[in-house]
Formats: structure tokens, C-alpha cells, sequence
């Protein structure tokens, strides 16, 4: 008979423990879709509550990442929690919040600054990945939808003693859907706006079509596999693999691939050269995060035979990247800057399957030495493969995030003070104001009476 009332017990234990952990879920979920998050995923295990989700509305990754865990917090949740950042449905980030900061910052005892700074962040998802295992469907899944993404396209050479420069303006729309969990599809086409160029450069032409696929292996291992047409006139395949360190300060990788010609020409449309190139590279990159410095070294091959060495120095200002670079390839010295700067609209959300949006951000890249070998051999051309390649667009990097999330916070609560004092000051100004006004009308009261009243009032 006890043992029957025990086993009973264990029941409905078991019972109660299971409809609070699909309410915990519930509210999490339902949080993380108001605010316009994708491909939503939460597990309870004990003592951790794990969720995933993915940022394709707002403009910035630390943005995105701030207002998830601005959401997450506001629901009842218990035990530790687990975030999981996702691209593509790739995990790239893992956030975790103890339950002594989360019940300290819901109790109010600390800010949210405070969380930020005492929150872990790292690249390893491997743990928080198996804990979602059997966590059941995507809610709000990102794949088949379409964006109709419009890029702006600007390109300057000085290479002729006749024209200070050749340009081009060009405005370059893509459809862009995602697939499978990493597959992605790509269609662009240039539209010519203005130039003082010829030939291919006034006609309408493809621009990047590409299908890709984005893999993570344990041990903060990515892979990705591209196919199809790209920048500088080149069709083919290109693979790339890289490791980071927990911290993402370091990365470590190389890519391979092999391309041939493409364009589209007067007289047989579009043209696609039979010759492949080979091309490859080692790659280098570590992140400072006192002063927010990002430093890449590449070595190797590249898509025209060249061989050479590339460093660039970029500075993160938010979403604003400032860089320089300099290269070396078969003997030539060259070098330039080069910049990524938001473009309006720091938020697009979706509302049904298909949506249209301009660019998060404009990339672009000028380089001091534009003729002679450099346009003879095209030496130090490499490839771009999506449209949104740039240095301020899905960075995540761990001390990057963490540092603006508590710049923007500190300035928000600036500004909240400046405008507090503002009204404070107005206010005083108003209360004086109308002192003021009241003194002036009880005096001309008094001179009114002293006038009209057969009574002389004592002065």
C-alpha cells in the first residue's frame, strides 16, 4: 500500500514538474516570437532551461542578442539559462545566465548593465546544442521564406591619365531564401545607374547566383560549401573551413577553389569559359577587445595565378568597421581602406513569406594602386561570394557583443538623464515663469485699485 502511495506521488510529481516546464517554454517561446526572433527552440533539463533562436529583423547582431535576452528574462524561467544564437540555423553563440544573475536582476538587486557584464559568452554551443536534441520543431522557421534585398554597388579606379576616374553606380537587387538548416540560395542582377565605362559595364548582367551550405562539426569547427556565379567575372566552386577559440578572439582556416570565366558579352550573351583556375589561402584572425581591433592575415593563392600576402586592420565602431589593408602579390606593393556603414532601418520585420528590404549595411574598399600590373595581370583579386559580405554584418564575436550591448545601455541611461535634467530645468524655468506672471498681475491688481478706489493704499 506505501509503496502504491509513493508511486503515486512520483506521478503526479512528475506530472506537476512537466506542465510547469511546457509553461516555461511556452512563455519563453511566445516571448522571443513578439519580438520578432525565428527558428525558436526551448528544452528544459534540470536545472538549465536551453533555448535557440535566430535574429533576421533587427540590423545588428548585438542588437538582436540584447532584445532575446531583454525577453528572456521577463519570462518566469527557472534554473540556469542557455541561449543559443543561430545563422541560418547554424549555432554560432552560446549565452549563458546563472540562476543566482537571473533571480537577481528580476528581484531588482542589479541592471541590466550589470548582467551583461557577468554573463557568459562563448562560441562552444556543443553542450546547449545536445540539451536541444529532442526538443521538438522549429517555431517561426525561417526556411522558403524570400527577401528581396536592394544593394548599392559603387566602384571608383583611378587608371588613366585622360579621367581622373572610372566609375559605376550600379543597384543590385537579390532574392535570397533560405533552405534547409544551412542552405541558402542567392539570385542577383546588376542594373547599370551611371558609368563612363564600356562593354559589360552598361549592360544589364547576373551578379552573385550562388546555392551554399553552411555545416558546424563539434569542436567549434564550420564548413561551407558554395556553388555558382561570382564577383569579378568568375563562375565555380569554393569551399572554406575555420576553427575559433571559445572566446572568438582567434581564428584559424584556409579556403579552396576552382573557377573559371564568366561574363556576358555582345555577341554571345552569356559567356562561361571552359579554363579553371585554382585558388587557395591560409587564413588568420584575432580580435582585440580592449580597443576593439580586428586583424586578418591571408596567404596565398589567388583567383588569377597570383601569388600573395594580405593584412588588414579593421576598427569596430558598433556597427560602424573602419580599416586599412596592405598587399603584397608577385613582387607589387598596394594598399587602401576600407569601410562598412549601416544603411537606414535598424529593424524589418517579417510579416508573411515574402518581404523587401534595402541592405543592412554598404561595404566598400578603395585601393591606391590601380593600373600596370595590377590591371594587366589582375593580381590580388579575390572573391566575393553573397551579396552581404562585409566586416559589420553577422559578426559574432563574443567580446564584441558584450562591449556594445553595455555601451548602448550606459548611453541610453545618458540620455535618459540629459533629458531628465532637460525637463527638470524647463520645469523650473515654467515654475518661474508663472511666479512671475502671478507677481506681475497681483501688482497691477494693486495699481488698478490705488487708481480707481477713492482709498489711497499705503506704499
Amino acid at each position: 500500500m506505501k509503496n502504491k502511495r509513493k508511486s503515486g506521488l512520483k506521478w503526479i510529481l512528475a506530472i506537476w514538474f512537466c506542465g510547469i516546464s511546457a509553461m516555461a517554454d511556452a512563455q519563453v517561446t511566445e516571448s522571443l516570437k513578439a519580438i520578432g526572433m525565428e527558428n525558436i527552440r526551448c528544452a528544459q533539463t534540470p536545472g538549465v532551461t536551453t533555448v535557440s533562436f535566430e535574429n533576421n529583423v533587427y540590423r545588428s547582431t548585438y542588437t538582436g542578442v540584447g532584445k532575446a535576452i531583454d525577453a528572456c528574462l521577463g519570462s518566469k524561467t527557472k534554473g540556469d539559462l542557455q541561449l543559443v544564437v543561430l545563422e541560418n540555423r547554424i549555432p554560432r553563440l552560446c549565452i549563458n545566465l546563472p540562476d543566482t544573475l537571473t533571480a537577481a536582476y528580476r528581484n531588482g538587486e542589479i541592471s541590466l548593465t550589470q548582467v551583461y557584464q557577468q554573463m557568459g559568452i562563448t562560441v562552444d554551443t556543443d553542450a546547449a546544442m545536445k540539451a536541444l536534441k529532442n526538443a521538438g520543431q522549429e517555431e517561426v522557421p525561417s526556411a522558403w521564406k524570400v527577401d528581396l534585398v536592394i544593394y548599392p554597388d559603387l566602384f571608383l579606379e583611378n587608371n588613366t591619365f585622360d579621367e581622373l576616374y572610372t566609375y559605376a553606380i550600379n543597384l543590385n537587387p537579390a532574392v535570397e531564401m533560405a533552405l534547409w538548416k544551412g542552405g541558402k540560395m542567392t539570385a542577383q542582377v546588376i542594373l547599370p545607374v551611371a558609368t563612363n565605362l564600356s562593354g559589360e559595364m552598361k549592360r544589364i548582367r547576373p551578379g552573385i547566383i550562388a546555392l551554399s551550405q553552411d555545416v558546424r562539426f563539434r569542436h567549434n569547427i564550420f564548413g561551407k560549401m558554395t556553388v555558382g556565379n561570382f564577383t569579378n567575372n568568375r563562375y565555380g566552386a569554393q569551399l572554406e573551413i575555420k576553427y575559433r577559440t571559445n572566446n572568438g578572439r582567434w581564428e584559424l582556416g584556409g579556403t579552396a577553389g576552382s573557377t573559371g570565366f564568366s561574363a556576358i558579352t555582345r555577341e554571345d550573351g552569356w559567356y562561361i569559359g571552359r579554363k579553371q583556375r585554382i585558388n587557395a589561402s591560409l587564413n588568420a584572425s584575432y580580435y582585440e577587445p580592449r580597443l576593439n581591433l580586428q586583424f586578418d592575415l591571408k596567404a596565398g593563392r589567388y583567383i588569377y595565378g597570383d601569388y600573395g600576402v594580405r593584412g588588414d586592420c579593421t576598427r569596430h565602431f558598433g556597427e560602424y568597421a573602419i580599416g586599412l589593408y596592405a598587399l603584397c602579390t608577385d613582387g607589387e606593393i598596394n594598399g587602401g581602406f576600407h569601410f562598412a556603414i549601416p544603411l537606414p532601418g535598424k529593424k524589418w520585420s517579417r510579416k508573411g513569406f515574402f518581404r523587401v528590404k534595402p541592405a543592412d549595411y554598404f561595404a566598400w574598399a578603395y585601393g591606391m594602386v590601380a593600373d600596370g600590373e595590377y590591371i594587366e595581370k589582375q593580381t590580388g583579386k579575390k572573391l566575393q561570394y553573397t551579396p552581404n559580405e562585409n566586416r559589420s554584418s553577422n559578426f559574432y564575436q563574443p567580446d564584441y557583443i558584450r562591449y556594445f550591448l553595455i555601451k548602448g545601455r550606459q548611453q541610453k541611461r545618458k540620455n535618459r538623464n540629459k533629458y531628465n535634467l532637460n525637463r527638470l530645468v524647463l520645469s523650473n524655468d515654467e515654475n518661474y515663469e508663472k511666479e512671475k506672471f502671478i507677481f506681475r498681475k497681483c501688482i497691477d491688481v494693486c495699481n488698478d485699485l490705488q487708481h480707481n478706489s477713492p482709498y489711497i493704499l499705503p506704499r
